[in-house]
């Protein structure tokens, strides 16, 4: 499993509008996530937000963490059975 990329930080606010969750990035950040693109030939980064375990009074209390989870494409396809039209063919009676 490859290293972790953390880019970004989060806190809730409390607005006349409700909870809001302001997210915040540094130059770095982005690059860190552009770099990530790069390296997968990918034109999207998911990231996901997650709060902190110990939080501090005034500071950030989430952080961002880019998503590298990708679906395993030769497993699924071996794995998922055949429909009954790919078992039969296109030799229908009709």
């Amino acid at each position: 499993m490859s290293e972790k990329i953390y880019c970004g930080s989060a806190r809730v606010i409390n607005t006349q509008y409700g909870e809001l969750t302001k997210v915040s990035f540094h130059k770095d950040d982005i690059n860190k996530i552009v770099k990530y693109m790069k390296d997968n030939s990918s034109d999207w980064a998911n990231l996901v937000v997650k709060e902190k375990r110990e939080k501090v009074e005034g500071k950030p209390t989430h952080y961002l963490e880019v998503d590298e989870w990708k679906p395993q494409a030769s497993q699924n396809e071996t794995n998922q059975p055949k429909s009954i039209s790919e078992e039969q063919g296109d030799d229908l009676p009709f």
